[in-house]
């Protein structure tokens, strides 16, 4: 459970540093709504450059190291094939990115729902909300896979962040008055 402190005077710090980041979190929601075949693009193609950077510097520090580790040298090798695999096809980088969002979609259901449950104040419900949205988001990703995933992937990041940002302004007003 959250304590709050004594010093009052760090909550309303707290309250308007996630103030802006609420907002910055609706606003990519209302453009993730809006504009979800691109979202999902951009998502596809962010994780593919996390993929690929992540699988070099595998790859560097097990050459720099002298590693003779066959398991972390395919692993950097995986890592590498799959970030090319999702840019040049994009049925493959849908299928991973939705699996992938699916985990964490449900991730978020259940630490939305931890929160709510640890929050004495009227955000709490909020939070709750997000929670089910991003478990009935988790459940649509999974059944609607391979089918539209792209554009459903963008409208659902949009969502999450929509009811997350929501979730995140409430709290940051309660903060606020403390």
């Amino acid at each position: 459970m959250w304590n709050i402190p004594e010093n009052k005077d760090r909550l309303g710090v707290y309250a308007k540093n996630a103030q802006k980041a609420a907002f910055f979190q609706i606003g990519i929601g209302v453009i993730g709504i809006i504009y979800p075949l691109l979202t999902g693009q951009v998502t596809l193609v962010f994780l593919s450059l996390l993929f690929l950077t992540s699988g070099f510097a595998l790859g560097y520090f097990t050459y720099i190291t002298k590693s003779n580790d066959t398991k972390v040298i395919r692993k950097s090798i995986l890592l590498i094939l799959l970030a090319f695999l999702m840019n040049m096809s994009t049925f493959i980088g849908v299928l991973s990115l939705g699996v992938l969002l699916g985990i964490y979609f449900f991730g978020d259901a259940i630490i939305n729902t931890q929160l709510s449950k640890h929050l004495k104040h009227d955000g709490a419900k909020y939070w709750l909300l997000a929670a089910v949205v991003a478990l009935v988001l988790g459940v649509f990703v999974l059944l609607f896979l391979p089918h539209h995933l792209i554009y459903l992937l963008g409208a659902f990041i949009g969502i999450t962040y929509l009811f997350n940002g929501l979730a995140l302004y409430q709290t940051s007003k309660v903060f606020e008055l403390g």
